[in-house]
């Protein structure tokens, strides 16, 4: 069962980029319901268990082409939702009157989800070799396992973010400022990652 822990612990590393996501959204989401955190947590779990498997479905020659794209796509996608809360947050803070509550959107969650998980794609090219996998069944279960990890993990991540906001007494646009620069620097992580400029950890 070796492969099955070791697709437990894969998982666990690749649902990080979803607990920064997650706290995020619990930080800075004024409207939050328990269906809209499933939904945000949901999506971040499938996009993050889906993505591997059409890199491993594609293969090697797609993810070779993906990967030189990949982290460009997730940085720019990052950095627009995040540089939009930072500016948002920054325009509360010196124009009262502007001032405007961030609600959840079902657009902007996708847009997440799918920023976070497409540098996933080329994870699935060598899932077999990360899980040391013997039977084709054992791959598509290290698929359900990441999804089902990174599920749990965001539903974590949302709570804490909802801890934090109370922390700061529900000072909204300081939870944008903070929200936007923890997915700009996400952003800009994957990008240093695949450039090699920092250790992919």
């Amino acid at each position: 069962m070796e492969w099955l822990l070791l697709s437990f612990l894969f998982a666990l590393a690749l649902s990080m980029d979803c607990l920064a996501l997650s706290v995020t959204d619990g930080l800075v989401y004024r409207d939050l319901t328990k269906k809209k955190s499933v939904f945000i947590a949901a999506s971040f779990g499938i996009a993050q268990g889906l993505f591997p498997l059409i890199g491993f479905a594609l293969g090697v020659g797609f993810s070779r082409w993906i990967s030189d794209y990949d982290h460009w796509i997730a940085f720019g996608l990052l950095g627009l939702i995040g540089g939009k809360m930072i500016y948002d947050g920054i325009k509360g803070m010196v124009k009262p009157e502007a001032r405007t509550e961030k609600n959840f959107t079902y657009r902007e969650v996708l847009l997440q989800g799918v920023a976070d998980s497409i540098d996933a794609l080329a994870v699935g090219v060598t899932i077999q070799t990360n899980i040391h996998a013997t039977a084709d069944y054992q791959i598509y279960v290290a698929f359900i396992v990441i999804a089902v990890v990174s599920f749990l993990v965001s539903l974590i991540g949302l709570l804490l973010g909802k801890g934090i906001d109370r922390l700061l007494k529900g000072k909204y646009e300081i939870s944008e400022v903070i929200g936007g620069t923890v997915l700009v620097l996400l952003g800009l992580l994957i990008l240093l990652q695949h450039l090699n400029v920092i250790p992919n950890f």
